[in-house]
């Protein structure tokens, strides 16, 4: 009896304990709250310190560590590895990064050179793992060496044929021929750009686009050079463009009207250059030359921001009322924005004629001595065939116009 007993409290024992992760799963489903795992994570990784130190001298460490405060992610969304996102001044190739979860270290590829300032630069575009992209970077410095030049060079970087800041365009300065350790910046959005702690030397610096990030310039990259002499700090701008040794030809012909001729060239022109008529010439399929009245760049727009669209003309004679500033703490908040400091290329020019072009004939367009940005002249020539004009178009009838009547039929 007793066996039999123990036997079958055994029994309920077990289909007691299995009962039990049942009950629980049910009490789960019934139970409302919020879902595992928390809040979504929306927030891009940030750093919570560098090591070493920004500013330590006397210190060759394995790597430096950027740490985070969440895991970051192997492979940046931006950039092929995570070396492309980091630039090390001065350059000894591309940097060697390593990924340690919530942190990534970083190190020349060829070992830090003794008693040399470094700067280490941390561009945008880290990640984390759910895709949340970092979109500043983060710079530090130190020496293996004793000593930190306080010295700087800064600037801008615009692109000549746009006239525009070269966003992203790569800074190198070097005491040639030494090209191959330059001390390297990055211009941001507004195109400045700042290399600090050079030792001071006269310096080439020069900026390109480095679209394929292979760290050379190539024949289509444009790049701008100069020398510097640093001893303490030095401000200077760069206007790069591309390098093209072959002038610039006429691509396109079209008329404005009857007497105005659009040519358009495929490269910039150099501004410099003064266009005359005595740089184009009109040849008639007998040719005969097609008298010019003039010739020259496209007139400037000078109608924009002078009166902004849908805003109201102030009446002749009537004084415009100047608008007090408001009230409070002058803003000093305001930037200037940088200028170029050379004038836009153009890559068109307008031909006055003096009589019409006969339709449905071809005449020859040429371009005589025209300079490009390198300062190469060359001439081109170019077909155009001028359309036969549009009919003209019949004034439409006002609405509720009775329409005149019609003539009477011819009787035979």
């Amino acid at each position: 009896m007793d066996q039999a007993a123990r036997a079958a409290r055994g029994k309920s024992e077990s289909a007691l304990r299995r009962l039990i992760p049942v009950a629980l799963l049910a009490s789960a489903c019934a139970s409302p709250g919020m879902p595992p795992g928390g809040p979504v994570d929306v927030a891009a990784p940030q750093i919570v310190a560098i090591i070493p130190d920004s500013g330590s001298v006397g210190v060759k460490p394995k790597e430096i560590l950027f740490r985070f405060d969440e895991v970051v992610s192997e492979r940046p969304p931006s950039a092929t590895t995570l070396g492309d996102l980091f630039l090390i001044s001065p350059r000894d190739g591309v940097p060697d990064a390593s990924w340690h979860r919530d942190a990534i270290g970083v190190k020349p590829s060829h070992g830090w050179r003794a008693n040399t300032p470094y700067t280490v630069i941390m561009m945008r575009g880290l990640a984390d793992l759910r895709g949340n992209v970092r979109n500043t970077g983060a710079s530090t410095f130190f020496s293996t060496g004793t000593t930190i030049p306080r010295t700087r060079i800064a600037g801008h970087v615009f692109d000549w044929v746009s006239g525009s800041p070269a966003s992203g365009a790569l800074i190198e300065s070097f005491v040639p021929p030494d090209s191959i350790h330059p001390y390297v910046g990055l211009a941001d959005s507004s195109g400045a750009f700042v290399i600090e702690h050079v030792p001071p030397a006269h310096y080439t610096i020069r900026a390109y686009l480095d679209r394929n990030r292979n760290l050379a310039i190539d024949p289509s990259e444009p790049w701008d050079s100069l020398s510097i002499n640093l001893a303490d700090s030095v401000r200077t701008d760069l206007v790069i463009f591309t390098h093209d040794t072959v002038p610039p030809r006429i691509r396109e012909v079209r008329a404005l009207d009857s007497l105005t001729l659009q040519v358009g060239f495929d490269k910039p022109v150099d501004p410099a250059q003064t266009l005359t008529a005595a740089n184009f010439a009109v040849i008639a399929p007998d040719s005969s030359p097609v008298p010019i009245v003039r010739a020259g760049p496209p007139p400037k727009d000078t109608a924009a921001g002078v009166n902004p669209a849908g805003a109201p003309k102030p009446a002749v004679g009537v004084p415009v009322p100047v608008r007090a500033p408001p009230p409070g703490r002058r803003d000093t908040s305001f930037v200037a924005k940088p200028v170029m400091p050379r004038p836009l290329p153009i890559n068109q020019a307008i031909i006055k004629l003096q009589h019409p072009l006969t339709p449905k004939v071809a005449y020859h367009v040429r371009a005589i001595g025209i300079r490009g940005l390198l300062g190469r002249t060359g001439d081109s020539e170019h077909n155009y065939t001028p359309p036969v004009p549009a009919p003209p178009v019949a004034p439409a009838a006002k609405p509720g116009a009775v329409p005149p009547p019609s003539p009477p039929p011819v009787r035979k």
